[in-house]
């Protein structure tokens, strides 16, 4: 598990929250969830950082940090099971008597970009035969998004929306830094 980073930003120079974002009858929604690509690009302001991997920690990433960042896991097989772990982080928040809008929750998510809908599906196939030949417990091919780049920000907002979180850090799952660049193109 990573630990923290200790130093702390002055309480003014906390980075912007998300944007909301107008529906029908002009009331607004639920923040728009950012896309990141790599590391978070949090305008210079230095954060404490927690990856918690048990309750216990998410208690302390409540009380202390300004990014709690998640990520699929055994323990977390599932976009229903993340919902769950965020919620546990709002209540954390909450009972540390934080306000919500001072933390982050990202979502670590691995990507693989096809040029079109059956390339897609023949690579999602592929990464689930890899799952079962490894002998996983889980699946991390049901968890991964694989698409086109038009619909990338689509799907990765809505994955966003479903775990709870504010956003999410996308990681090419090939392609190195070229497929990295094309990410950061697409979510400009």
């Amino acid at each position: 598990m990573a630990q923290p980073v200790l130093d702390r930003a002055p309480a003014a120079a906390t980075p912007a929250r998300p944007r909301l974002v107008p529906v029908a009858g002009g009331r607004p929604a639920a923040p728009e969830p950012e896309i990141h690509v790599g590391a978070p690009a949090l305008a210079g302001v230095r954060t404490v950082e927690s990856r918690p991997g048990s309750e216990s920690a998410i208690a302390l990433a409540g009380v202390h940090a300004d990014v709690v960042r998640l990520e699929f896991s055994v323990a977390v097989p599932s976009v229903g099971a993340m919902a769950r772990v965020a919620a546990l982080v709002d209540d954390a928040v909450a009972d540390a008597d934080r306000a919500r809008a001072d933390v982050r929750v990202l979502l670590d998510l691995e990507v693989v970009l096809a040029a079109d809908e059956a390339t897609a599906r023949r690579k999602r196939s592929q990464l689930e035969h890899l799952d079962a030949l490894a002998g996983l417990t889980w699946s991390p091919a049901a968890t991964r998004v694989v698409t086109t780049p038009e619909r990338l920000v689509g799907e990765v907002r809505e994955l966003a929306r479903r775990a709870g979180v504010d956003g999410v850090v996308l990681h090419p799952l090939s392609g190195g830094p070229a497929a990295a660049a094309t990410l950061r193109a697409l979510v400009a």
